[in-house]
């Protein structure tokens, strides 16, 4: 998949007005796409070198406001009608809302799920586009910048090299899959006294 890419991006020639315009373009397809940005950013760093980053954040970080704002607009109403009578679920995105920055800075790290459905995840909560966006533009700089590194270095052209690497964040990634759950876990539990204290009050 990397070497398809690299021959579509080496296309463009070097890196310019042209060749800039339609990485961008496949960043921000891609930040819409359950499609792992891990083959975009190797590809990029192939052709383009460390230079890339400089495209490539930006243009991340639209894909994944574009794919937020989808979510928020289109299907947002329809979630919270649909949870709430669910004081479970209703206690899942009151937990999510309330730790904001934090729960996007651990996905955006490193994580098992796809960059798009969290955008589109987190669209569905109360989160502040400006808190998603900030927090998205800064979290993928250490992921981006580790990939377009391998790429620019070559060893995107032998997958095999990059094995190691790919353990690595895949464990990096649990871990911090891990503390997202443990830190909703333990707001989902406050939501839930809470609820109880206020269902035991009413009566």
């Amino acid at each position: 998949m990397t070497e398809t890419l690299v021959e579509f991006l080496r296309r463009w020639g070097e890196l310019g007005p042209t060749s800039a315009a339609v990485l961008v373009l496949v960043f921000v397809v891609g930040g819409l796409m359950p499609f792992p940005r891990t083959f975009l950013t190797l590809a990029a760093g192939v052709v383009y070198g460390m230079a890339s980053v400089l495209v490539i954040m930006p243009a991340t970080t639209a894909g994944c406001l574009i794919a937020f704002l989808i979510a928020r607009y289109l299907f947002a109403d329809w979630l919270r009608r649909a949870v709430q009578d669910r004081p479970r679920l209703v206690a899942i995105i009151t937990a999510v809302e309330a730790e904001g920055w934090r729960i996007v800075a651990l996905c955006r790290l490193a994580s098992p799920i796809p960059s798009s459905v969290q955008s589109a995840l987190f669209g569905l909560t109360r989160i502040r586009a400006w808190t998603f966006t900030w927090s998205t533009f800064l979290f993928t700089i250490p992921q981006i910048t580790l990939y377009a590194y391998l790429g620019s270095i070559g060893k995107a052209a032998l997958l095999g090299e990059t094995g190691s690497v790919h353990l690595g964040v895949m464990a990096a990634g649990g871990v911090t899959f891990l503390a997202v759950i443990l830190v909703i876990t333990r707001r989902v539990r406050a939501s839930m006294r809470e609820l109880g204290q206020g269902a035991t009050l009413a009566r």
